[in-house]
């Protein structure tokens, strides 16, 4: 989503004053100058920015109330016609209005993990300041009086999406253009949503479809942010005895989940170690996508609904000692996936050498061994 900006003439030219920045302590303005404009020429190889309607600009500088910052050498030179531009145009323009509240302290902008949301942490946001407030406990209330520009910013510093008014998520998407959009879901009865987009001017429209939307892919910087809340853990949720869960056609034996009729499907089927099929998995339904892999749990009923779920024919059994688990005949050359369908502080990848069981999770790689997590860098 491209806010439209603010074009102006100077002498014949055009300039395209693009208000960035979410709040009045981040607030910045973009110049940028027509590709043609023999004042400003794009250095050799820069190709011209598509900004929407407003057509084709090549970005020129940067301005906050502290700095101007015009980081081509050739264009310093006009640096008082920049700053006739933005002085211009910071007279003439409203003084923002604050549309929401978020929440902020020493560790960024607050979050929690929410099962909507599972890829990483959720921001919060709020349309009043008393709800802001409401939540606030030690945390600093933040006015936002830019939403897409907020809401682009939780998307660089890896948040997963947001909670509105603590009910509502919102999902960060891109569209077919690669432009960042942003999708509302509420709920509207025992078995309805209603979905909500944010468009070009802030306010937020019913979502029918006309525009095919795709969740952005920002697995890793989701995982950064993760980590700087969450602190350096392998994973949440670890049980203290150890003791994890899994299930197969009998006790100790791990059934095994596989991608069935890959060729005219992604979705994975369970099947059992000789082969036989049981009960469907959803495809996000754990870490392994479409390879091979058993599943543990750390928690026993969390087994037991994967189970209601897809096999009711499948025995439950604890594992106790994983190292022998990861290496059942069953199990060659596959791994097992933690906690299959829970959020992303929750799962993880096992596998095994056969000499040490290492987790991949969102905190990297880590060296399971005797009940205890050692990091490997």
């Amino acid at each position: 989503m491209k806010p439209p900006g603010t074009v102006v003439r100077h002498d014949q030219h055009e300039y395209l004053l693009l208000e960035a920045g979410f709040s009045a302590d981040t607030r910045s303005l973009i110049v940028m100058a027509r590709p043609a404009d023999p004042r400003f020429p794009a250095p050799e190889g820069q190709q011209p920015l598509t900004w929407g309607s407003q057509g084709h600009w090549v970005p020129v500088a940067r301005w906050t109330p502290e700095e101007l910052q015009i980081p081509i050498e050739a264009h310093v030179q006009h640096a008082e016609l920049l700053r006739t531009l933005i002085e211009a145009h910071v007279a003439r323009a409203a003084t923002p209005v604050a549309v929401a509240w978020t929440l902020r302290d020493a560790r960024g902008f607050v979050g929690s993990l929410q099962g909507a949301l599972p890829m990483g942490v959720a921001a919060v946001c709020h349309d009043t300041r008393q709800g802001a407030e409401a939540a606030a406990q030690d945390a600093e209330v933040v006015a936002v009086d830019n939403l897409a520009m907020f809401f682009t910013a939780l998307v660089r510093e890896g948040y997963a999406g947001l909670m509105w008014n603590a009910t509502q998520p919102v999902f960060f998407c891109v569209d077919e253009s690669g432009d960042l959009r942003f999708l509302r879901v509420s709920s509207v009865g025992p078995s309805s949503v209603e979905l909500e987009v944010l468009d070009e001017s802030g306010a937020w429209e019913t979502y029918e479809g006309a525009d095919e939307l795709e969740f952005i892919d920002n697995a890793e910087a989701c995982d950064r942010r993760l980590t700087e809340r969450l602190g350096l853990l392998p994973v949440i949720d670890w049980p203290q005895d150890n003791c994890l869960w899994s299930l197969g056609p009998s006790l100790g034996v791990p059934a095994v989940v596989l991608p069935e009729g890959a060729a005219e499907s992604d979705t994975p089927r369970l099947q059992r170690h000789d082969g036989s099929l049981f009960g469907e998995a959803s495809r996000d339904g754990g870490e392994g996508g479409g390879q091979p892999h058993a599943v543990l749990f750390t928690d026993e009923a969390a087994a037991q609904a994967f189970r209601a779920e897809l096999a009711p024919e499948m025995t439950i059994f604890p594992v106790r000692d994983l190292p022998r688990f990861l290496v059942a005949d069953e199990l060659a050359g596959h791994f097992a996936a933690l906690n299959p369908g829970a959020h992303r502080a929750a799962t993880g990848v096992f596998w095994s050498d056969g000499e040490r069981v290492v987790l991949d999770s969102f905190s990297g790689f880590w060296k399971y061994e005797a009940g205890q997590f050692e990091r490997l860098e």
